[in-house]
């Protein structure tokens, strides 16, 4: 899946995920995305053939992916904030810390904080039962999107 985004960036990372989403709030608004932010993982999203986001955040999410970041910040190797999606109250996003230099380089991050979110939004729901989540798994199965990730 293809999307194209709008892109910021800053050269020193702040040093919390919390401090960091300050910045990133600030961005979103800027781009017509709502400022509250919820952290999702790999496997907290699904994408049917009519590109429409569907969503199922862990309650754990947020602390994997700070422990993520501050990871980011002691590799050094930059930072990505990234929208994938949002409803109107609400911008869905991850973190990504490049693997090593040549990853850094692929993604074009640098050696500090990328804020990034979709020029184009697409229909997105957040579910809350476990049994429209499965039965959305299995109908979309294809839709992983682990390269939203990545």
């Amino acid at each position: 899946m293809i999307i194209a985004h709008v892109t910021e960036s800053s050269p020193d990372p702040p040093l919390t995920l919390k401090a960091a989403e300050e910045k990133f709030s600030a961005f979103l608004a800027s781009q017509n995305y709502p400022e509250k932010v919820c952290w999702i993982a790999l496997g907290d999203l699904l994408v049917d053939k009519k590109t429409h986001f569907w969503i199922k955040p862990r309650p754990n999410a947020g602390d994997m992916l700070h422990q993520q970041y501050a990871e980011g910040l002691d590799r050094k190797l930059g930072i990505a904030l990234r929208a994938i999606c949002a409803t109107e109250v609400e911008t869905f996003a991850s973190v990504f810390v490049p693997k090593d230099d040549l990853d850094s380089q692929y993604h074009l991050i640098g050696r500090g904080l990328k804020l990034t979110c979709p020029v184009e939004r697409y229909p997105t729901s957040n579910v809350r039962s476990l049994v429209k989540w499965l039965a959305l798994r299995l109908r979309n199965q294809h839709g992983e999107c682990r390269d939203l990730f990545e």
